[in-house]
């Protein structure tokens, strides 16, 4: 048993850097990668290369030289190249589906018409803007800053990031019910860090990001001066909201963001916002406590509501309505999008083709219809079954390790055993599917398509509120090549899209298996017990179950881990 855990282990370590991302040059050739084979074989080691001296290049050069990094990406690795082949597949189905024909059933309706309706260019360039202009109405017509709130209810249900955010999540402390949450927003930029950090290169940025904004208004049909007057006034707004902010290391505790408060204790930290109209229009269950992630947040909000003038304000609805929407505008509008979003925020050099985007659009808004093909064509029960397998084989084996740890009390590890063999498993899709019977696909209304989406969502979630939680609720589409834990529900998914070659395959054994997809199952095991899932219980609820020394011994270790900057 010890010979087989240290081969496996070995084995995951192969496969984890040959697995690893490419780091090409930026100065490479923008060609695109080496896609026909994708299984591991010991052909692509390079023998030439000492592996005591250099393992990561003798697990990866000889792939890295056939896989430059695509015009397409920032970065490429095998998680791209399979993500890359997903996209192929799922066009397929998509273009299959495309043709209206009568005999389709209303998921293949869908599918299609969502999909055609975005590849369809010439009735987007023809549309230009004016499947926004109800908006842009309806915001030019606010009267007042008291008609901020009534304003909000109607971009939040359009999925518009203005001023904050506002959903369902678990309860922290009660992991059986759902509750609302109130959560900062409102911020283009990546988070707060982007708006208050003043070293060269985020200043630099921010400059840019302005420019980007006048830009957006110019193509608006806003003169010059004006959109200049714009840009600035959606960054002070922004910037007013991220200075009441968490930056992302202290979005990571969830002490931090966990403030349950009654909506009258809501409501009494920005007075200038209506939340009784917010409340009440947003189409949520009624509900007397939300999870406040952020108390100063909106308190800061506050006193943006206060000193912004209106027209300031309708000048950042204007902004994030047309930030919100831009993917599915005319290109002038798409392009100038990326040139700052995509290229000068992440490096990308070229907008991907046209269909990967509206594969992308299709998936993210139709993901389980898209899934439910996806599913027949490449993920069996028997793949299914072995993953599986895999997973309680893993399970079994982080037991053994739990009682193995010499700085772990007897207490501590009996708690750990119960977390653990409480985690379940989600593998490959769904076992229900979710049902966009009331969701409107009209076919050649790319954009009226994508916002009634948006809503279908929306309304989704706040439906959730006061409810028991649903474990069975999917967090992405089955083709989404990914995996994760999350330790407010103790489980594990690992979704169709993953479960392909070079990860995993049903022709190969179960070494190979066990150092591609097991390195993922070990990998999201062990989230359960990392800095933020060791704070949740084996029921999901935020709750310290560890005795007072081993957890300064846990933190140790974990300090150690982040003092090296990995």
């Amino acid at each position: 048993m010890r010979f087989l855990k240290i081969t496996s282990l070995v084995l995951a370590l192969l496969l984890l850097a040959f697995l690893s991302l490419s780091l090409a040059q930026s100065g490479a050739p923008a060609a695109r990668p080496q896609t026909g084979h994708v299984s591991f074989t010991a052909d692509m080691l390079d023998k030439n290369i000492d592996p005591c001296t250099d393992f990561y290049g003798y697990a990866c050069s000889k792939w890295q030289a056939l896989n430059p990094i695509p015009g397409d990406h920032s970065s490429w690795g095998r998680f791209n190249e399979l993500e890359e082949r997903g996209e192929q597949t799922v066009r397929g189905i998509l273009e299959k589906y495309s043709t209206n024909d009568s005999k389709r059933n209303p998921v293949e309706q869908k599918i299609g018409d969502y999909y055609q309706s975005c590849m369809d260019e010439a009735a987007i360039e023809a549309a230009g803007t004016r499947p926004l202009a109800d908006e842009f109405k309806a915001i030019e017509n606010l009267n007042s800053k008291a008609d901020l709130a009534k304003e909000l209810v109607r971009l939040h249900r359009q999925a518009v990031g203005a001023v904050f955010t506002f959903t369902s999540d678990q309860d922290f402390k009660d992991a059986t019910q759902t509750i609302a949450e109130a959560d900062q927003g409102g911020m283009a930029l990546p988070d707060r860090d982007y708006y208050v950090k003043d070293d060269a290169k985020s200043v630099e940025l921010r400059k840019q990001y302005v420019d980007h904004v006048q830009k957006m208004f110019e193509l608006l049909g806003d003169a010059p001066a004006k959109a200049t007057a714009e840009a600035k006034s959606v960054m002070d707004i922004e910037t007013g909201l991220a200075k009441g902010a968490l930056d992302r290391v202290s979005r990571r505790d969830p002490n931090k963001v966990y403030h349950k408060l009654e909506a009258k204790d809501l409501a009494a930290l920005s007075p200038d916002f209506n939340w009784n109209v917010y409340l009440t229009g947003i189409g949520a269950p009624a509900t007397q406590v939300v999870n406040v992630t952020e108390p100063e947040f909106f308190k800061q909000m506050d006193s943006v509501v206060k000193t912004a003038s209106l027209d300031d304000w309708k000048t950042y609805l204007r902004w994030h309505v047309v930030h919100g929407n831009a993917a599915l505008l005319p290109t002038k509008f798409v392009n100038e999008n990326f040139n700052f979003f995509s290229k000068t925020l992440v490096g990308t050099k070229e907008l991907s083709p046209r269909w990967k985007r509206c594969v992308r659009y299709t998936n993210g808004d139709l993901g389980e219809a898209v899934g439910q093909k996806y599913v027949e064509l490449t993920f069996g029960a028997e793949g299914k079954d072995r993953t599986l397998k895999m997973v309680q084989a893993l399970e079994k084996a982080l037991g053994e390790d739990i009682q193995s740890l010499s700085w772990m009390s007897p207490e501590t590890k009996k708690q750990a055993v119960v977390k653990l063999q409480a985690i379940s498993n989600r593998i490959g899709y769904p076992d229900k599917w979710r049902d966009y019977s009331s969701l409107k696909i009209a076919r050649g209304d790319a954009l009226g398509n994508s916002l009634r989406a948006n809503e279908f969502e929306f309304q989704r979630q706040l439906n959730k509120i006061g409810k028991p939680v649903d474990k069975n609720d999917w967090p992405y589409p089955p083709s989404t090549v990914n995996a994760s834990y999350n330790p407010q529900l103790n489980n594990i998914t690992f979704p169709a899209g993953i479960l392909q070659p070079p990860f995993y395959d049903n022709q190969a054994d179960d070494a190979m298996n066990f150092g591609g997809i097991g390195a993922v199952i070990g990998h999201e095991l062990t989230h359960g017990f990392d800095d933020q899932g060791s704070q949740f219980d084996a029921q999901g609820n935020l709750r310290n179950w560890w005795t007072e020394q081993d957890k300064k011994e846990f933190d140790q270790r974990t300090k150690c881990v982040s003092d090296e900057g990995l």
